[in-house]
């Protein structure tokens, strides 16, 4: 790109490049999805859901209905965009962007990557959280790098989450009377890819694809390919959550109807005797994920179940989680 800084056929090029082009692309891609015709990035998972599934959206941009499904009602989408966060030189402590692989300033490769981005669920009033389960299926798209040590590889992703999995509903409403109750910030929830509350959701991957400079590969797409359950990791890889807690283990064997040796003051060990008996009978790993979401949630929200609001009853009551 033969440009210059500080002249006239530089800021032409750009506005053509960055807001003629863009805008004209972004609104005939609007014109299909139903999507918002907003160019920003959070915006393209939106687009690339409703391609990927095939639903299109109400044109809401960040208010209503982000995707249409006809016979369900409505889907939600969330974009967590990991691939554009500034990095730090380590040696002299200079910016790096994501692309450099060594610093512009004084060439060192000792990069100190970011990647804490996160999927965020807002529920400032109690009408938000009790309408939190109203969408049929919550769609959590991921930019991210599959090496965040040499980022040239963009990985795409999308899941599909049950809403009323028991590792969601029962995680919304611990954050909205256990978390956020306490907060003075309010923030919204953050979920963070490939965490353990993460895997509690029973995320199902119906999208996969990698993009290497130009050239894109589509590992997983809706219709042609299986789509791939999130695998929670062996129970002892749990043992410093600090979600898990030692109370919360006795429950859990309990619930899976197994019995430990180990003392519950052992986390590791019980988590680590509790995962080769559950190797050992084959249980599946669905129900170990909802068996793991209850124990570590139920005791902590049963008390506030009888009085949530909106259709959190209605919601609950369909998927049986009271």
């Amino acid at each position: 790109m033969a440009v210059e800084l500080g002249t006239i056929g530089g800021s032409e090029t750009l506005i053509r490049d960055l807001y003629i082009e863009l805008r004209k692309k972004i609104n005939e891609w609007a014109n299909l999805t139903k999507q918002t015709a907003q160019a920003r990035m959070g915006y393209v998972g939106q687009h690339l859901v409703s391609v990927a599934t095939g639903y299109p959206g109400g044109r809401s941009g960040a208010r209503g209905h982000d995707l249409v499904i006809a016979g369900h009602g409505f889907g939600e989408i969330k974009t967590c965009y990991r691939i554009d966060q500034l990095g730090k030189c380590l040696n002299c402590g200079h910016p790096v962007a994501p692309m450099e692989l060594t610093c512009s300033s004084c060439g060192s490769d000792k990069i100190q990557r970011n990647d804490d981005s996160k999927w965020l669920i807002s529920m400032s009033h109690e009408g938000d959280f009790g309408s939190v389960l109203d969408a049929y299926r919550y769609y959590l798209v991921l930019f991210d790098f599959t090496d965040m040590a040499n980022p040239q590889t963009v990985r795409s992703s999308i899941w599909e989450v049950d809403p009323l999995a028991p590792g969601f509903a029962f995680c919304m409403i611990d954050y909205w009377h256990n978390i956020r109750a306490k907060s003075q910030s309010k923030a919204p929830f953050n979920l963070w890819p490939y965490s353990l509350k993460f895997a509690l959701m029973r995320p199902l991957l119906i999208y996969r694809s990698f993009i290497d400079g130009d050239a894109i590969r589509t590992e997983i797409f809706p219709g042609i390919h299986a789509p791939v359950y999130f695998e929670l990791d062996p129970l002892e890889d749990y043992a410093r959550s600090g979600n898990l807690k030692g109370d919360k283990l006795p429950i859990l064997a309990s619930l899976l109807k197994l019995q430990v040796r180990a003392k519950e003051t052992q986390r590791s060990a019980f988590l680590s005797e509790l995962q080769e008996q559950i190797t050992k009978r084959h249980i599946p790993s669905d129900v170990v994920i909802d068996a793991l979401a209850r124990a570590l949630y139920y005791n902590d929200i049963k008390s506030y179940l009888p009085k949530v609001p909106g259709n959190l009853p209605a919601r609950l009551r369909e998927g049986k989680l009271i």
